[in-house]
């Protein structure tokens, strides 16, 4: 414990005493070691028995706390440092490479989860890597006296052509990317698992070399696409400073250092089953499969605040049910990643949203009914044709489609007890809009206080808007 005054050699951050931190309460977490002031885990009454009775602040810096004590009209200030083993400096080192400055405090609860798997998915992933690699350039005639260098450069070549133009034909997903993050980025990982199969199967076929190698590389350019693009929605999702950048370095640090393990492991199990076509399959299919599985975990440890499809759904369909709203955490776990999820078929209510006016109101009727219960509206539901149509105003915002989605749940659960599948259920129409009107602001508010982001949905209506009502004149 040294007395003193504040140097400018270790600048601190100034939090309230409270924040107690005396190097313990990380547990087994070498994670926390980094910043163990935000990791202690322990009660408000714990943290405050921690600090001299008369402390009026506490300021820490790396390696301890400083704490400000007024005595006698006096101030004084108490360093004290943690007790470093060199383990521990080991560590705190190591960490500044992978963590986000702040940790804990500055990224979501599901960051450690996610960089965990993410590095187990690069490592096996560098394996795969090698097997690929391998298999190209023995099917390309790499170590073969009779290949001729030439035509060999110049089919890697075109192949690598062939992959640039394959990133180009897959960016038209668009907003696909955010809304359904998870799903591209399993099936990005799927794609590449099998390019690389490809790839390593062409010394078998090494006459049709070039057009294996084409279609792998065009597979590897949309698997390149859709993991890049995934990634900006879930380091966004990880924020709680202004630290996206911070964030994508330590993250991209975590993704060389597991792709760097993973190619040395590859070359390992590549030289050991050279010799062997059988032992080589089967090291292929392992790494593989723990690629995928590794990706799986990656994706199902996240915790997307924002509302695609299947979260609309699922919050929505609770807070009818229940008048609760699930937790991040809990419809997180919940949702599905597998077998084209954002199928509105697989949740109920089928719902076309941003449909033709044409095909919502097929006559002069069934027009002015629907202009006139929706006049306030920003956009149009009605159930026509069995199935539930939305159309969207010109000017309406996310937060409109998903009242939209909502009162598509509140009129499917009057549906299924007494609708007809015959007719147009305009009696459950306007039922479903009165409940809406009536409990679509508490929902908002409900899913706010669980950490739901209601101003960003991301139901991914195609671009046909129609103008009704004010929006004439604008």
């Amino acid at each position: 414990m040294v007395l003193g005054v504040l140097s400018s050699r270790n600048k601190g951050r100034l939090v309230c005493s409270r924040t107690g931190f005396d190097g313990k309460g990380t547990g087994n977490d070498p994670l926390a070691l980094q910043f163990p002031e935000f990791s202690s885990g322990k009660t408000d009454e714990d943290d405050r028995q921690q600090f001299d009775k008369d402390s009026m602040a506490v300021e820490h810096i790396r390696n301890g706390r400083r704490e400000f004590v007024v005595k006698e009209g006096s101030l004084q200030v108490v360093e004290k440092q943690r007790k470093r083993t060199l383990q521990t400096k080991a560590w705190d080192r190591l960490m500044r490479y992978f963590l986000p400055v702040g940790y804990p405090a500055s990224v979501g609860p599901d960051y450690k989860e996610y960089t965990l798997w993410r590095l187990c998915a690069f490592f096996w992933g560098g394996c795969v890597g090698v097997f690929s690699t391998q298999g190209l350039l023995l099917a390309v005639g790499v170590g073969r006296q009779s290949s001729a260098p030439l035509a060999a450069a110049l089919q890697w070549v075109i192949r690598d052509g062939v992959g640039r133009a394959g990133r180009m034909l897959f960016s038209q997903i668009g907003t696909g990317f955010d809304a359904e993050t998870k799903q591209h980025r399993l099936a990005a990982a799927w794609v590449l698992n099998m390019s690389c199969t490809l790839e390593s199967i062409s010394p078998l076929f090494s006459n049709f070399f070039l057009p294996i190698a084409c279609v792998a590389n065009l597979a590897k350019g949309a698997s390149t696409i859709a993991a890049a693009s995934t990634r900006g929605a879930i380091y966004k999702s990880f924020m709680r400073w202004e630290n996206l950048g911070d964030i994508t370095a330590k993250q991209e640090t975590v993704g060389v250092a597991g792709d760097l393990a993973g190619t040395a492991l590859g070359i390992l199990l590549s030289r050991m089953t050279s010799q062997n076509i059988y032992s080589s399959c089967v090291a292929f299919s392992t790494v593989s499969l723990l690629h995928l599985y590794a990706v799986y975990r990656e994706v199902k440890g996240l915790q997307l605040s924002t509302l695609n499809r299947q979260r609309s759904h699922m919050l929505i369909n609770a807070y009818i049910n229940s008048a609760e709203v699930p937790t991040v955490l809990d419809l997180n776990r919940k949702e599905r990643v597998l077998f084209k999820p954002w199928l509105d078929s697989l949740h109920r209510p089928n719902i076309d949203l941003a449909a033709r006016l044409h095909d919502c109101a097929p006559d002069a009727e069934a027009l002015v009914y629907l202009i006139r219960l929706y006049k306030e509206e920003k956009y149009i539901l009605t159930y026509e044709r069995e199935r539930i149509r939305v159309v969207l105003r010109r000017d309406a915002s996310s937060r409109d489609c998903l009242k939209a989605f909502y009162q598509a749940g509140e009129f499917w659960k009057a549906y299924e007890q007494r609708g007809d599948r015959e007719r147009r259920n305009r009696d459950l129409v306007e039922e479903s809009y009165r409940l809406t009107n009536q409990q679509f602001g508490g929902f908002i508010k409900d899913a706010e206080r669980h950490g739901w982001r209601t101003d960003s949905v991301l139901l991914r209506p195609v671009g046909r808007r129609v103008v009704w009502g004010d929006a004439m004149t604008k």
